[in-house]
């Protein structure tokens, strides 16, 4: 009986560990990319537009929203 006990505690903890970590977000949607960069659709970092203050910063103006959600730092 103390070994059901003990081996239910165990799957338990497992269980708890398991949807603590799927629930956790993956480094790369993290950003980490630097300055005016940000992750595309696959992942990747690419440059510009998505940082508002960059480019109020650097151009003197804001960025354009170009649609689809997507903003966009002319120079």
């Amino acid at each position: 009986m103390k070994l059901m006990k003990s081996l239910r505690t165990v799957l338990l903890g497992v269980a708890i560990a398991a949807v603590t970590l799927s629930s956790v977000a993956p480094a790369f949607a993290l950003g980490g990319c630097g300055r005016n960069y940000h992750r595309n659709a696959y992942g990747r970092c690419v440059w510009g537009g998505q940082n508002q203050n960059w480019c109020l910063r650097v151009t003197g103006h804001r960025a354009a929203y170009v649609g689809h959600g997507v903003w966009r730092c002319f120079r």
